[in-house]
């Protein structure tokens, strides 16, 4: 009787929901994109005006027998420098494109390229993200790994000496949220920031740039390549669904939430945005905090989309047995088709 429930189901239908894909208004839809887009930073916390210098420095180097292992850093905004590991194949003869990977929660950077999170080389079982960063490389892109910040090498210092896969997530997401701030928004310029790094490389093709992330790498992954049309190719694992049956129906991290944002658009509006830029979404049937009913209307909303755009081939799901992990089955043959 005095349980909330229904309340915050009544308010979720109440919520503006301004920007809405429907059949029957495609032209309003597309004309109010810029719109859309300018809210959905601004619901973000919005970005710095100006951008800080790069700074880009080799921080450690190490071969990999087909691939070098850089460490990097640079400097994202004033006082907030991204350490990331930029892996290179060997023998190269051109200049190749370049994969940004996002990682998802667990012990950051140096669980997909293949490191213990002592910094030893993991020779064991990868875990759900299955070293995609290294798979990528051995395809022969050039790959970087930003570490997000809230974990690992990122989180707070009275944080740093707790096991590396316990985050700050709980204590930056809150203390940005009470300055206009969120954790998605500064995640995402970061990511900005790593494509600047990416097109100072004179390795890197700048003009052939993909994205691919799971879980909260996935949010960041699909929230940038919104935003960033310098992504060309974006592969979303693990997070495409509606806010209402994912992030709204079960504990998640508060790193997931941006105040507002249902005033604007559900979750297949925003990363309809990418349309009609190349997207694969990954989702496991026995997903239990992306549930695959929900996905899978996600993934229609979306389809309709680009048709729309007349871009039916730039969109495929691979809908996949398994729980909340990275498949790989479309994944890197999608980066394939549309970068090399």
């Amino acid at each position: 009787m005095w349980n909330p429930d229904d309340y915050l189901d009544s308010l979720y239908h109440k919520a503006k929901v301004k920007f809405n894909y429907n059949s029957g208004n495609e032209k309003e839809w597309h004309r109010l994109r810029s719109e859309f887009k300018e809210a959905f930073v601004e619901s973000l916390g919005g970005f710095p005006r100006t951008k800080s210098e790069l700074n880009p420095r080799i921080l450690d180097e190490k071969d990999m027998d087909t691939y070098t292992r850089q460490h990097v850093a640079y400097t994202s905004d004033e006082g907030m420098d991204v350490p990331a590991y930029l892996l290179i194949p060997k023998n190269q003869q051109r200049q190749l494109p370049a994969i940004v990977c996002c990682h998802g929660h667990g012990y950051g950077y140096r669980e997909i390229v293949g490191l213990n999170p002592d910094d030893t080389e993991n020779t064991g079982e990868p875990g759900y993200q299955k070293n995609f960063a290294v798979e990528l490389v051995g395809r022969g892109y050039i790959v970087i790994v930003p570490e997000l910040l809230g974990f690992g090498d990122r989180r707070l210092i009275e944080d740093r000496d707790k096991p590396l896969h316990e985050s700050s997530c709980q204590r930056i997401s809150s203390n940005l949220l009470m300055l206009g701030k969120t954790m998605a928004g500064l995640r995402v310029y970061d990511i900005f920031r790593t494509i600047d790094y990416l097109e100072s490389r004179e390795e890197v093709d700048a003009s052939r740039i993909g994205c691919m992330g799971i879980s909260g790498g996935g949010l960041v992954c699909g929230f940038s390549s919104v935003l960033d049309e310098r992504i060309k190719v974006s592969v979303v694992s693990g997070y495409a669904n509606t806010f209402k049956d994912s992030v709204m129906a079960m504990p998640h991290c508060i790193d997931n939430f941006v105040p507002g944002l249902l005033d604007i658009a559900e979750l297949p509006d925003i990363l309809g945005l990418i349309a009609p830029r190349p997207l694969l979404i990954e989702s496991g049937t026995k997903d239990p905090i992306f549930p695959i009913v929900a996905a899978k209307k996600a993934h229609e909303k979306i389809q309709k989309i680009y048709a729309f755009y007349d871009e039916k081939e730039a969109f495929d799901t691979d809908v996949f047995e398994g729980e909340h992990q990275i498949s790989g089955q479309k994944a890197y043959d999608w980066f394939e088709k549309w970068l090399f």
